[in-house]
């Protein structure tokens, strides 16, 4: 007797067109040109040395995944797959999963295992803590926890992060507070081992501080004997708030500690809470420092009048353009998310710079080029053949990340003429002009 549901190849097909229409009614824009958040679990999950991120999914998902994330990741930390196959879809794929977990653990016994529960697990429903608590009953000493990527997130890649690290976060032990300490909470994998622009401060200054993420899952957990957490991005709500509510410290976001005002009103506002004169000393002193050369940036800003879209992508697309607004340019931000942190972030800039956020539907990162008519756009890899056909200069927004503190934007602002490459672009368009008709 036939399936009453067709061939097993029609309902597979009948899966993934239910996944692509619950993607396209939960995508609060429809431009196409962004990574998935899975990409960015796994970099971030894949950079931490102890935690073996396993992305459970179909073959291409995990492929393509695991490709674009090699990047940004060190190559001697192991990832790993299930690759759920078209029967795993119809009876699911329970048990593969638990027996990779079973091989992870035997053959590498990292400290955490965080499975990436993708798309198409999620469609059919696939009891993924059921499989976890199993895996607790035969391996009591084996640490897994998992995070929800793919549609569940489809417009917003950094949410990739900041539910990878609440996984993270559900590994860790309640362990004792250090009085007037303090918890930077950075955004992705890329920040772990890149932060001593800002640790750099309260080391000076003597207050006790803590990083998230870092390089190695041990130092990581030491984030919970924080008494307050300030999260240096946009991208950590959840990560913040499961930290509060699961180890207690009082979570205050300030601003992105990005560029030379941005960093300064950071720092000012930790010394202030902290009581620290240290602080405010060394935070006046650096300042002091760099203010001759931005004001160079500034004069040469001002000369060249430079607009500037920066499109979604590692969330970079605030904190970059924060620094772009402060050096005079004019620009338009393209949103990643649209959390609280965000919310608060969007304010600063739009009073102190005037900063225009576009958050309104549109269908391809071009349109919004045709519109805006801007100097340079920051974009991801996708959006670049759209810039590029319009001969605008166009920089990759995943090449500009680890952005705190001062020096970040001196550099940015000093190298950014040479690097936008213009001769090479006003050659091109004027060739066009003359000969494209």
């Amino acid at each position: 007797m036939p399936c009453p549901y067709g061939t097993l190849q029609m309902q597979v097909d009948v899966a993934i067109t239910f996944a692509i229409k619950k993607q396209e009614k939960y995508m609060p824009l429809k431009h196409y040109e962004h990574c998935c958040s899975t990409i960015q679990a796994l970099a971030s999950l894949g950079k931490i040395e102890g935690v073996i991120p396993l992305l459970h999914g179909p073959q291409p998902c995990s492929y393509q995944n695991q490709v674009g994330s090699m990047s940004c990741r060190p190559a001697n930390l192991v990832t790993a797959g299930t690759l759920v196959n078209k029967s795993d879809v119809i009876f699911g794929g329970e048990a593969g999963l638990k027996q990779q977990v079973k091989n992870l653990y035997e053959k590498y016994h990292p400290k955490v295992i965080v499975i990436i529960n993708t798309c198409i697990p999620q469609l059919i429903g696939e009891d993924i803590q059921g499989v976890i608590a199993e895996l607790k009953m035969e391996i009591p000493e084996l640490k897994v926890s998992f995070c929800l990527s793919g549609f569940n997130y489809p417009r917003s890649m950094p949410l990739g992060s900041d539910a990878a690290w609440v996984a993270v976060i559900d590994t860790f032990e309640q362990q004792e507070k250090v009085p007037g300490s303090i918890g930077l909470i950075g955004r992705t994998g890329q920040d772990a081992g890149n932060l001593a622009c800002l640790e750099m401060f309260f080391k000076k200054a003597g207050i006790p501080y803590f990083v998230f993420p870092t390089p190695h899952i041990d130092s990581m957990s030491q984030i919970v004997r924080a008494e307050k957490y300030y999260p240096i991005h946009i991208t950590p709500w959840l990560t913040c708030k499961h930290l509060n509510e699961t180890f207690g410290g009082e979570v205050e976001f300030i601003e992105i500690p990005a560029g030379i005002q941005g960093t300064s009103n950071f720092l000012h506002a930790v010394a202030d809470r902290q009581s620290s004169q240290k602080l405010h000393d060394l935070a006046e002193e650096e300042e002091k420092r760099v203010r001759p050369e931005l004001e160079k940036i500034r004069q040469r800003f001002a000369k060249e009048k430079v607009r500037m879209l920066m499109v979604d992508g590692p969330a970079n697309e605030v904190s970059v353009g924060k620094i772009f607004a402060e050096f005079g340019a004019e620009v338009f931000v393209v949103p990643s998310m649209k959390n609280k942190f965000y919310q608060k972030e969007k304010k600063i800039m739009q009073e102190r710079y005037g900063v225009t956020f576009i958050e309104e539907d549109f269908d391809t990162i071009g349109e919004v080029i045709d519109r805006v008519k801007p100097t340079a756009v920051s974009v991801e890899f996708q959006a670049q053949p759209e810039c590029i056909s319009r001969l605008v200069p166009t920089f990759i927004n995943m090449l500009y990340l680890c952005e705190y503190g001062y020096d970040y934007a001196i550099d940015l602002g000093t190298n950014f003429f040479k690097n936008m490459h213009r001769p090479v672009y006003e050659t091109w368009q004027g060739l066009m002009k003359k000969y494209g008709g």
